[in-house]
């Protein structure tokens, strides 16, 4: 996982991973868990490590900051992780650098999507991609998977953590979610705030327990087209 740090950071730059549904003590973090585990990071070699120790200790789901926070946040856990009073909020984001659309096939929640309902994700995920590039000029973007749905992310020049920011990533997200959102696949469009986390690609998503029809998959960066 330690190819992500790269993929999506400067070198140098700060990140957090936090991830939920970890309970109790494990020789890889500091404290007792009684739910979140996270840390902060400024090269690949440890993050992928930590990232590692935390989806294979069995998390819920392991995520990562999509913008870099600022520096000062290293503080709190240098390239380790523990059980943290403090996580990263909007305010300690240095620069918003990723546009994300999230699509989920819609089902009850805390269980993971059938075959069936992934398969709807990825058809809309690619009527969406294609549209932004052909019909609005839009680069390609990251593509990934996120162990239920699919996930585009287009990167931006580092724009200000400013409220002018927010509002245009916002209301993009909303558009692209009000002319593809249906019955079946939904666009967050909660996911524009500047200290997202997003699903650390390479782990496992674990919701609810793993059925033969609701199995629990791993995550990954798609490669080439979907």
């Amino acid at each position: 996982m330690q190819d992500i740090y790269s993929l999506f950071f400067h070198a140098g730059e700060i990140v957090e991973i936090r991830a939920i549904g970890l309970f109790g003590k494990n020789h890889g973090w500091e404290g007792f868990a009684r739910e979140t585990v996270a840390g902060y990071f400024d090269n690949p070699k440890d993050f992928g490590k930590c990232a590692t120790i935390l989806n294979d200790a069995g998390a819920t789901g392991v995520y990562f900051t999509l913008n870099p926070c600022k520096p000062a946040l290293i503080a709190r856990a240098n390239n380790r992780i523990r059980v943290m009073k403090y996580t990263t909020q909007d305010k300690d984001i240095k620069c918003v650098r990723w546009l994300p659309i999230d699509l989920d096939p819609k089902r009850p929640s805390g269980i993971s999507a059938t075959d069936a309902e992934v398969a709807l994700a990825q058809k809309k995920a690619l009527i969406i991609a294609s549209w932004l590039e052909s019909e609005m000029g839009w680069e390609s973007p990251i593509r990934g998977f996120s162990g239920n749905g699919y996930h585009l992310l287009y990167k931006l020049p580092d724009l200000p953590n400013n409220d002018e920011t927010h509002k245009t990533i916002m209301q993009c997200i909303s558009i692209i979610s009000g002319k593809f959102s249906d019955d079946h696949v939904d666009i967050d469009v909660s996911v524009g705030n500047p200290a997202r986390i997003w699903k650390l690609f390479g782990s496992t998503g674990r919701k609810g327990d793993n059925t033969l029809d609701r199995p629990h998959r791993k995550s990954f960066i798609i490669e080439n087209g979907f």
